[in-house]
């Protein structure tokens, strides 16, 4: 019978701190840590997205069995809608598939901070991946009236009060932005 005295203890305790520190280091990588991706509009500025065009008045980023969308932790798209006037609706799409249901796959309405709408105007839609998630988007948009639109905008809302950055024209993204106007 062989005694291991008092040191044996000390070894096998140290060889315990030694694997819990690999493990939470190996956490930590892994993505465990409170704060794994970077979500700021600075990190992430809107990435204009302009390959696809309406037809019969609804605009598509692809088809359902298409290629979508990268759309990781903190994505912006600027989607260019070429609609003419702004969306009055739209339905955000979510995949684990690059191809939605080509092969298979699923696509899913969009909750919560999965995908955030910060801005519709005539021009682009502003669609956001708010969660540290990654998934695969598709964005379908339509309802666009251009005669309505015009009239509507020009009286600011039935209370005259200002809708904010989901209305008027040129206000989401880039050189859409309106010119500052000469005292």
């Amino acid at each position: 019978m062989r005694c291991q005295g008092a040191g044996g203890g000390a070894a096998r305790r140290s060889g315990w701190v030694v694997a819990c520190a690999v493990g939470a280091a190996a956490a930590l990588a892994a993505g465990c840590a409170p704060s794994r991706c970077d979500r700021s509009e600075s990190a992430n500025p809107p990435v204009e997205f302009t390959e696809a065009t309406p037809a019969g008045g609804v605009y598509e980023t692809s088809a359902p069995d298409g290629e979508l969308l990268y759309f990781p932790g903190g994505m912006r798209y600027a989607l260019k809608h070429g609609l003419g006037a702004r969306p009055r609706w739209h339905q955000v799409y979510l995949s684990f598939e690059s191809d939605g249901t080509r092969r298979g796959g699923t696509l899913a309405h969009a909750a919560g901070n999965q995908a955030e709408v910060t801005c519709v105007d005539d021009h682009h839609l502003i669609v956001m991946n708010d969660s540290c998630s990654e998934y695969w988007l598709r964005v379908v948009a339509g309802g666009a009236d251009v005669a309505d639109e015009g009239a509507s905008g020009a009286a600011g809302g039935a209370d005259g009060a200002d809708e904010g950055a989901a209305s008027g024209a040129g206000k989401c993204y880039g050189d859409d932005e309106p010119a500052a106007a000469d005292p």
